[in-house]
């Protein structure tokens, strides 16, 4: 039981990190927009396909 209430937890931190790291990523793309960078470079720059980074700036 213990191991398992462990295995929980620590599941439940990578995903609180990933959460974390998503939401970095997301506010550094419209920074990054903001500045004037076209969304190739900003996808580059935060590890994230193009698609994705237009979805966050809504220009998709």
């Amino acid at each position: 039981m213990c191991q398992a209430i462990r295995e929980i937890r620590m599941e439940e931190r990578k995903i609180g990190e990933q959460d974390g790291e998503l939401k970095k990523a997301r506010e550094a793309a419209g920074k990054l927009y903001e500045m004037g960078l076209d969304t190739d470079k900003i996808a580059q720059a935060v590890g994230y396909a193009v698609e994705t980074v237009k979805g966050w700036l809504g220009l998709s």
